[in-house]
């Protein structure tokens, strides 16, 4: 459609000398107001279907051009739009957030460090944790999940994210090829949470913090509700993941990740004792720490010394050789259904970590806007249940699981994904395990277990 000829006159008027002049809120409603650097979306519609700009580089001064939205000024400078004399007589200053700043000044935008150069940001490019062009596409685009701008991950970068926040290591070929355990179809319902059928024996979120210990909190986590729901109750304590990090380091990386199967290896044969006994301090040291239980004090399953002061002896818990889980969708639901949460290793993106209510299905709205906007790595959750979710109209499958961010993140604590199409291979290696020290009827239905192995994991 060819514009009306007052606009054609007035599209010719800002080619030459910008968008100034035209009326109207452009930058001010967007989502994100400004960048503090060149960014090629940061933009509002202006003159039917042309754009105008909210990033700093669309200011290159007389020589450079301008195609600054109308309000950039004020809304992104602090400069009275009506006084563009006061900001071309500024010289080699900056502005950000109405605070202005001299040449070689730097601040702060989310992770990227920004220094005023010649009157223009020049920021370090870093890609943040919290990418604000990607949580206003989710949040406005046609997704089944929504993001949150968490304050806990604001300012940090994607590559510390993926570095402290994640840390599975990809069970190595030998562990991959083992193969699964038979389970014997059962009648599934719809929907299932293991909180329900077990109350009071399903053990809360915990917060691994800035440490790679996501291969240490999953085993400990899936332990103590598998120690609670074999033994009715009797054995129901939160065990010490920070004994993993700090003891099982035979060929493991402590806070930079860990391999599963070295730590249930570490649970069978020595055993661990519980967070009050051995407290997790890694989350805020970033450090495994030094092992305050060696293996010599373990001696005939006899309580140990603990090494919080306020606790004086410790029991020792210890689980039977895991099992793997058939990847397919029935299988690990009648597992969680007959016998408890499972662990379940899967691919976390860039998006992930955005992560507030819904059912997660990965986007790629990053990787098209380049490779250096993404980044992934392998995580470990427990699974507690499925259900279907319709609130977006159409019927999701789901898989309920808990990760270990803190309560703070996601819907409190928990989070929803994609069931049934081993979306970001969250099907792909699932394991279970029993606790030692059950009861003669739980001990008979572990062998008849054990007889159904074609070939024992670890």
């Amino acid at each position: 459609m060819r514009l009306p000829i007052l606009l054609c006159l007035l599209l010719r008027h800002t080619v030459a000398r910008g968008f100034n002049g035209i009326p109207g809120d452009y930058c001010s409603k967007r989502a994100v107001p400004c960048c503090l650097h060149r960014d090629d979306d940061c933009t509002a519609p202006i003159l039917g279907d042309h754009l105008c700009y909210c990033d700093v580089f669309c200011d290159r001064g007389p020589d450079g051009g301008n195609d600054c939205c109308p309000d950039f000024l004020a809304t992104c400078k602090g400069v009275d739009s009506g006084n563009t004399q006061e900001f071309s007589l500024s010289g080699r200053e900056c502005s950000a957030d109405g605070v202005r700043y001299t040449e070689g000044e730097t601040t702060k935008n989310n992770c990227e460090t920004c220094t005023c150069s010649g009157g223009v940001w020049s920021c370090d490019r870093k890609t943040c944790l919290i990418q604000d062009h990607l949580l206003h596409e989710i949040e406005h685009g046609r997704y089944t999940w929504g993001g949150s701008n968490y304050s806990f991950f604001w300012g940090r970068t994607l590559e510390e994210g993926i570095k402290y926040r994640l840390g599975t290591l990809f069970p190595e070929q030998s562990v991959q090829h083992m193969n699964e355990i038979v389970i014997k179809p059962r009648e599934l319902p719809d929907y299932f949470d293991a909180r329900e059928k077990w109350p009071g024996l399903i053990h809360g979120v915990k917060d691994q913090g800035d440490c790679a210990s996501s291969w240490a909190l999953s085993t400990t986590d899936t332990s103590q509700d598998r120690l609670a729901i074999i033994t009715d109750g009797r054995l129901n304590e939160s065990l010490s993941s920070q004994q993993l990090l700090s003891c099982n380091q035979h060929r493991q990386k402590g806070c930079e990740g860990g391999y599963l199967d070295r730590a249930w290896w570490y649970i069978r044969k020595i055993g661990v004792v519980s967070d009050s006994c051995y407290p997790y301090e890694s989350g805020s040291t970033r450090e495994p720490g030094i092992c305050m239980l060696p293996k010599t004090l373990f001696q005939a399953n006899l309580p140990v010394s603990c090494p919080n002061e306020n606790e004086s002896k410790g029991k020792v818990y210890k689980m039977t050789p895991p099992y793997r889980v058939s990847p397919r969708e029935e299988d690990i639901m009648t597992e969680i259904i007959s016998n408890g949460p499972v662990q379940a290793t899967f691919v976390v993106h860039e998006d992930f970590f955005m992560y507030k209510h819904g059912v997660y299905q990965h986007t790629h709205i990053a990787a098209d806007k380049g490779d250096s906007f993404t980044g992934q790595g392998y995580h470990s959750v427990r699974v507690l249940g499925w259900g279907t979710d319709h609130s977006t109209g159409r019927p999701v499958k789901y898989w309920l699981c808990a990760n270990s961010w803190g309560q703070n993140w996601g819907e409190n604590g928990f989070f929803r994904i994609l069931r049934g199409e081993n979306h970001c291979e969250i099907e792909s290696f699932v394991l279970g395990a029993w606790g030692k020290g059950a009861k003669r009827r739980r001990r008979f239905k572990l062998r008849k277990l054990r007889r159904r192995f074609k070939k024992r994991l670890f």
